[in-house]
Formats: C-alpha cells, structure tokens, sequence
C-alpha cells in the first residue's frame, strides 16, 4: 500500500468522526416561547463538541506531521495507524456523554481515557518510527523522542488528574480537559 492510501483513509476517518460529534447534537421539538431556556440546556453538549473538535484537528495535526516525516509504510505501521484511529473514531462516543452528562464522574472518566489511549497510541506511533528509520525521509533522533516525552506526560498526568477530579470535584476535571486543549 503507498502512503498516500492511508493519508487519504485517515483523513476520512478524521473527518468522519468530526462530523460525527456534531451530530449529537438535536434541535429541540419545542413551543417557540421556550426556545432560548432550551438552547440555553445544550450549552453543555455544545461545548463538549467544541472541545472534541478541536481535539480532533489536532491529533489530525499530530498524525499529519507524522505521515509527512514518511517515505513509505509498512503492515506494522498500518496496525498501529488503525489502533490510534480506532481511539479517535470512538471520540465521538464519550463527547456525547460528556455534553448529556457533564458533571457525572463516569462520563469524565471515559472521556479521559479515551484521550489517554489515543495519546499513548500516537507518542508509540513516533517511537516506531524512530526505531525503524528506513520509513523515513530524515531520521528521527533520539533527542527528539525525549524532547516529546515531557509533553506526553504531562498531558496525560493532566488527563489522569482529570481522571481522579471527576470522582470529587468534577466541575473542576472539566475544567482541566479544558485547560489541556487550550495550553
């Protein structure tokens, strides 16, 4: 398979699941009279699709920028590839938990997760790559993986902070999803 097959999969992928995330969201079957009571109830699923969304477009980033490291591909990496799209293909799922359950600690916890394992399969994608230069078009160094690794952990420490909040305080787990996309 060339590389540009699996550019054009993923990017469908992407944007599927990006189309996906808004279709969660319904207007309402309601009298006119309490129309803005009603829109102001899905603020909430609102804004967790703005979050995914651009959550989204930037693992589309992330996966952009890896496939332009590539000269060619190979069945390992399709594997690995399909795993990290499996993670943003289900996105979809605990947004919308997430906008009909926002202050529920499950939903903030699968949220979490989700982002984690996508996390975690996306910092394993660059290390394969490292580990098998002849796919590449530059090799990727040593001292670039490690100048990632910070980024990874804190990002996920800050996901498994959010993790633990949403059992205690979730308003304030929300608040960290939050904090982690916009920094």
């Amino acid at each position: 398979m060339n590389k540009q097959r699996i550019e054009a999969f993923s990017d469908g992928v992407y944007a599927i699941v990006i189309t996906l995330l808004v279709l969660d969201i319904r207007i309402p079957e309601i009298k006119p009279a309490v129309l803005g009571i009603t829109l102001i109830g899905l603020l909430p699923q609102m804004a967790a699709y703005i979050m995914s969304f651009f959550v989204v477009g930037l693992y589309w980033h992330a996966h952009h920028l890896a496939l332009a490291q590539m000269k060619k591909i190979n069945s390992t990496f399709i594997w690995i590839n399909l795993i990290w799209l499996l993670f943003i293909s289900v996105l979809p799922f605990p947004t919308a938990l997430l906008g009909r359950y926002t202050f529920q600690p499950i939903s903030l916890t699968i949220y979490g997760i989700n982002l984690i394992l996508a996390n975690v399969t996306g910092f394993f994608i660059t290390v394969y790559l490292k580990n098998h230069p002849e796919l590449c078009v530059t090799t990727i160094s040593s001292s670039a993986v490690r100048a990632q690794v910070p980024i990874y952990v804190v990002v996920n420490g800050l996901y498994a902070v959010a993790i633990g909040l949403a059992w205690f305080l979730p308003w304030l787990s929300l608040c960290v999803y939050f904090l982690v996309l916009v920094v």
